[in-house]
């Protein structure tokens, strides 16, 4: 359920690149029947590699295993692929060892670690593809301060969640999922500068939406990074470039 980490070193747990509950979705798209999560908790980090595979394969009527080749398993990561083919030999269970892809134009492995990175840094394109999905991630709509309509650029308002990964403060091109449905639009991250005394939060304006959905949950996909966040000296200077970047996202959504 949750990294080793925050058992061992809570302060160190790295940021998520994807929620559990968004997680369920991705899988059930991808037609897996069943979901089986271990609890992260003193007694699995403890077991050795054969009681971690005696409970994983015992009663279970396991056929296969698939893992990646760099796949450790049991008390300090003692097993390994090596390993669970010689153990599970004579229970006549597969294990099929994939090989790690790389990522474009680096000698490193695609890695929840790579891909974090990416997002900090606003490589969305490069998240997109190593994730093999746009990053996303799922909030409930809140009340802002309505300033965005008076400028005629009305927003849905999310606070950003603690335990995800978070792209740089800027602007993107978004896609957002209301009630199954996607819409596009320009967003924000950030805390809006030009105006006093603001909260870090995400805001998607949505082109051709005009619903009042406050308190809903919805689906906030990260298409494309546009520029970082700009303290503006006047309203119309803000208005201007909204427009610009409204075009810009509008160019690079045409086209994701």
């Amino acid at each position: 359920e949750h990294h080793p980490l925050t058992i061992l070193h809570p302060e160190r747990v790295p940021k998520r690149v994807i929620q559990e509950e968004v997680m369920d979705t991705v899988l059930d798209d991808l037609n897996v029947d069943y979901i089986l999560r271990l609890p992260m908790n003193e007694e699995l980090l403890q077991m050795s590699a054969d009681e971690f595979l005696d409970a994983l394969c015992t009663d279970m009527n396991v056929q296969a295993i698939v893992i990646g080749e760099n796949f450790t398993f049991g008390a300090k990561g003692l097993g390994n692929p090596t390993y669970m083919k010689q153990a599970l030999a004579d229970k006549h269970i597969q294990v099929l060892v994939q090989p790690l892809l790389p990522c474009d134009g680096l000698s490193t492995p695609i890695s929840s670690t790579e891909i974090r990175k990416a997002i900090r840094e606003g490589r969305l394109e490069d998240a997109t593809g190593w994730l093999g999905r746009p990053f996303q991630f799922k909030g409930t709509v809140i009340k802002g301060d309505q300033r965005g309509r008076t400028l005629g650029f009305p927003t849905l308002n999310l606070l950003l969640p603690n335990e995800m990964a978070t792209p740089p403060d800027g602007v993107y091109a978004n896609r957002v999922c209301i009630d199954g449905i996607w819409y596009d639009g320009v967003g924000n991250i950030g805390d809006n500068p030009t105006f006093k005394n603001q909260y870090h939060r995400c805001e998607v304006h949505l082109f051709n939406f005009d619903q009042d959905i406050y308190g809903k949950v919805v689906l906030v996909q990260f298409i494309s990074y546009i520029r970082g966040e700009v303290k503006f000296n006047n309203l119309q200077d803000l208005i201007d470039q909204m427009k610009v970047d409204e075009e810009q996202a509008l160019a690079i959504l045409a086209n994701a």
